[in-house]
């Protein structure tokens, strides 16, 4: 694999919090610059206004991720086009964290913002896993009551596989301690009582983020004047 490619690969696992899905896949990632062991990657935003917070998450986890290549020595991020692209620029590039670049700012800690969108990540995808499996036949008390090794164990399709391995992925991150794969983002067990208004739930989460992400795909093409991408691509609701 040479060095572009290795580069991408580590950009697939930059999400955009706000719509948990890669920075490649949503066009955010405009080009990158390999120069021997240095890395800078330039990237753009849907709007000249979008938040300042959500793109220095980005910034962040961009340098983050790449940072880790082997080879790699230095790594600059570089946001086109937007109203705090040189705060955004300077402070990321050079290990300063969001209140040190925005010190105006009164919501200058990221950890709870990524918290919250860590949350809202967890209701989508667990939710389209729980629809896979509904689908294929289990019941929501053979949902409810499946081991985390159990759901591992289960022999499923290409498409399920996927969706395992992205909600188990997102429920790694809360360090949870109940053996039941299917709970809570707080790690508490669902009864099947309140089992489908817990589902109602996380699909409201699951369908706002796709409607922000087909959005932000609009205004990135409008901006940027890019082919339209394909709606066959977008989930089906």
């Amino acid at each position: 694999m040479n060095k572009e490619k290795q580069v991408y690969s580590m950009l697939d696992k930059v999400y955009d919090p706000e719509l948990d899905q890669p920075l490649t896949e949503l066009g955010f990632i405009d080009h990158t610059v390999i120069k021997e062991n240095d890395v800078e990657v330039v990237f753009r935003l849907p709007t000249y206004w979008c938040s300042p917070n959500f793109a220095y998450i980005m910034a962040e986890d961009i340098l983050k991720f790449v940072a880790e290549i082997d080879w790699v020595n230095e790594v600059k991020v570089t946001l086109l086009d937007h109203c705090a692209s040189d705060e955004i620029n300077q402070g990321a590039t050079s290990g300063k964290s969001f209140s040190e670049s925005f010190s105006s700012l009164s919501d200058g800690d990221l950890d709870e913002l990524r918290k919250t969108f860590q949350i809202k990540a967890f209701y989508a995808r667990q939710e389209k896993l729980i629809r896979y499996l509904l689908q294929n036949g289990m019941s929501k008390k053979e949902i409810l009551n499946l081991s985390i090794q159990e759901l591992y164990e289960l022999p499923l399709s290409v498409e399920g596989k996927l969706l395992r391995g992205k909600y188990l992925e997102k429920k790694k991150t809360s360090n949870y301690l109940n053996q039941l794969a299917i709970t809570t983002p707080e790690d508490k067990e669902i009864t099947e009582e309140g089992f489908a208004d817990y589902l109602r739930g996380a699909k409201g989460s699951r369908m706002n983020m796709e409607f922000n992400a087909h959005y932000c795909r609009g205004l990135l093409e409008a901006r940027y004047n890019l082919p339209s991408a394909d709606e066959s691509t977008l989930t089906k609701i």
